[in-house]
């Protein structure tokens, strides 16, 4: 069907054909500035354009002739930004075609239109024709090549990339995706929108299903009738690529055309991403105002009129927002509250007044709030799930260089320290020697402040020609104490991933003492001005404050770079969001304030097995700094040693060797999981 579809919209792009589409009113004034040839070739059955904020990042599935587009470019104004995405050639030389002159009639150009089909929006396909046209596919050879380029384009410079959309927005252009196509389409819907972000789609759906003859028929499907989604399915097809608070903002009371019987109708619905995250307990509740007696939401959350249900702070934040905050009162607790993992059962959890107003938790029979108590040992988890933790392959050499540090940070594995072990260089030259004989992996060092290691420059100038990619771990403050290593690292191409763990001063000087956020800061910008976060990659870690788990990657990333950016002038490349491992110093600190087995057991109600195939420990060796091999730094911090011994040791016969695990594990597996370079699932 998508032969037809292209065919009768290139025809359509040239000469107007009325009746593909039930007619639209929209804002008149915002239609002045647009010219007569592309108001004629508008073939859409809603207005999207009203649901749009001033400043936002729009992106338009199937723009065609680009009416939506110039509409919204007006609505968000010359400090936002419209992306219109079309694969019809015809329909993009007409859109692109005033792209100019209306710019100069509004005074700003905030317009751009590329070529790709919406159900992949990683493709550009603009870069695939001119790649045609120097590589024509003549054997399947050609193709493979062909196949391969697209899987880079994809994967190196997606063209629209994962979380940088504000609002995705369509006009009667979702129905005329393949069937089997349409999952795909919403996954990349909620793909590319920001946490927070929203889709306003305009479509065509039917009251009955859809009979296979008049699938079959491409005049009706290029007409936007026999690919339409069945009225309910349209919304559930949000519901399961992961949007919550879907809603129909506009229904057709008459049917746009009837087709042996069944009517189609043009509707649009609003649906928002963000409802993932952990599911903390601060004590806070909801009371839902009515007028049902009560209602149940897209988690399977009952909320009951006019009584105090008990939810994670996840909920709260979302409920706190539209389409939801009118509809129901809140409550946070009075005095402090002890954080603990929230009751994922799906019954109702009523809060007993007391604990908003004093943070004890209430018991009465079988409605009491309980936090989960226990948890299974990890490899009875992986059990349960059906997987083997093993090895893959072997893309890393982590070598952690000791735990000399100049600082005791509160949530350090390593138990790091000015009085820390070092490697020696009998070691390293062993290291050499590895990377020697395997060459083209990636080496990633770390340890307490790797900088300190006299054997450092040693180490990297004898791997820097067999290293794909040279990693070093820095808390900045021991790097402002070796200033001289700046342009030995930039003359060795040196990746610096440096820890800053959060943009407050305070909770930064909380977690590693006074004054090291201002140093951090200063020491950032340096890197800067030495080309870091430009010309040679810069990565910041985050690690949480607190006995908790981490906001969602995307969400703090932006937060970073908003911060630092705004306030500091500091650029960077990527953010790692790691979770706070229990061991080494960190477990000490949750012993102390008798926290440790809630932390694990957060973690443990946590756990998300799409995480187990991405976990680092999988594609990593970790050679601590006496020369034993571990699966990964955190197993080194807890002895968990492999049994190969250094002077025998073969990556490839690592392959397919089940990684050692223990509890700890579940920190790696909570959520969006965690490993040396952030969020894995």
């Amino acid at each position: 069907m998508e032969d037809a579809v292209l065919e009768r919209y290139k025809k359509a792009a040239k000469k107007v054909e009325k009746s593909l589409c039930c007619p639209t009113t929209y804002n008149q004034e915002l239609l002045k500035v647009i010219p007569t040839e592309i108001l004629e070739k508008d073939y859409g059955c809603g207005d999207p354009s009203q649901y749009i904020k001033e400043g936002e990042v729009v992106l338009d599935l199937g723009s065609g002739a680009g009416k939506l587009c110039y509409i919204i470019s007006q609505v968000v104004g010359s400090s936002g930004r419209v992306i219109g995405i079309d694969m019809n050639d015809e329909m993009l030389s007409v859109a692109r075609k005033y792209k100019d002159e209306i710019a100069e009639k509004l005074g700003y150009l905030n317009v751009e239109f590329h070529k790709a089909k919406i159900q992949n929006l990683k493709l550009d396909l603009e870069k695939v024709d001119e790649y045609l046209k120097t590589h024509s596919i003549k054997s399947s050879e050609d193709l493979t090549l062909l196949n391969a380029y697209c899987e880079t384009l994809e994967s190196k410079t997606p063209l629209i990339p994962d979380n940088s959309i504000d609002v995705v927005v369509s006009n009667c252009v979702l129905n005329l995706v393949k069937s089997d196509e349409k999952k795909k389409l919403f996954q990349e819907i909620y793909r590319v929108l920001r946490d927070g972000g929203r889709a306003v789609i305009s479509d065509i759906v039917s009251d009955e299903d859809i009979p296979a003859y008049m699938q079959s028929d491409p005049e009706l499907w290029s007409g936007c009738i026999s690919g339409a989604f069945r009225e309910d399915l349209f919304l559930k097809e949000f519901e399961d690529a992961g949007f919550y608070g879907v809603e129909i903002v506009k229904w057709d009371n008459s049917p746009w055309q009837v087709v042996d019987e069944i009517e189609f109708r043009s509707v649009t619905v609003v649906a928002w991403k963000g409802k993932d995250g952990v599911c903390i307990d601060k004590g806070e509740a909801v009371i839902y105002k009515g007028p049902y007696k009560k209602i149940e939401d897209d988690d399977g959350h009952i909320y009951e009129r006019g009584k105090r249900i008990a939810v994670c702070e996840k909920t709260f934040n979302l409920l706190s927002k539209k389409p939801y905050n009118e509809d129901f009162i809140f409550i946070k607790p009075v005095g402090s509250f002890n954080t603990k993992a929230f009751n994922l059962c799906k019954d109702v959890v009523y809060r007993h007044p007391k604990e908003t107003k004093g943070g004890v938790f209430f018991s009465e029979q079988k409605n009491s709030y309980q936090c989960c108590q226990g948890y299974e040992s990890f490899a009875e988890k992986l059990k349960k799930t059906g997987k083997r933790l093993e090895k893959t392959k072997i893309t890393t050499i982590q070598v952690n260089l000791g735990n000399l540090c100049n600082q005791t940070c509160q949530h350090c594995h390593v138990d790091a320290s000015p009085s820390g072990n070092l490697m020696s260089r009998d070691v390293i030259e062993k290291i050499i020697t590895l990377l020697r004989q395997n060459q083209g992996l990636a080496i990633d060092i770390t340890g307490g402040a790797p900088e300190l290691h006299p054997e450092l420059t040693y180490l990297i100038k004898n791997i820097s020609g067999y290293a794909s990619e040279i990693y070093l771990r820095t808390n900045l403050t021991a790097l402002s104490e070796k200033l001289e290593l700046l342009n030995f690292f930039k003359d060795f191409n040196v990746q610096l991933i440096a820890s800053l763990p959060d943009t407050s001063k305070q909770k930064t000087d909380f977690i590693r003492g006074d004054g090291v956020f201002e140093k951090s800061i200063e020491m950032l910008k340096l890197l800067n001005k030495n080309g870091y976060g430009t010309k040679i990659p810069l990565h910041i870690v985050h690690n949480p404050t607190g006995y908790c788990l981490p906001e969602l990657q995307s969400v703090v990333e932006a937060r970073y770079r908003s911060r630092l950016q705004e306030e500091y002038g500091i650029v960077f490349n990527k953010l790692f969001v790691i979770n706070n491992m229990p061991v080494g110093r960190f477990r000490k600190l949750l012993e102390k304030d008798k926290k440790f087995n809630e932390y694990l057991t957060m973690v443990a109600s946590n756990f998300n097995p799409d995480t187990l195939n991405n976990l680092m420990c999988r594609e990593v060796i970790n050679i601590g700094y006496d020369g034993r091999l571990y699966d990964c730094d955190f197993n080194n911090a807890l002895n968990l040693e492999r049994l190969e011994r250094f002077e025998d040791f073969q990556l490839n016969k690592l392959l397919f060797k089940e990684v050692i695990v223990s509890e700890h594990c579940y920190v790696c597996t909570a959520l969006k999981g965690s490993g040396c370079y952030g969020s894995v699932a």
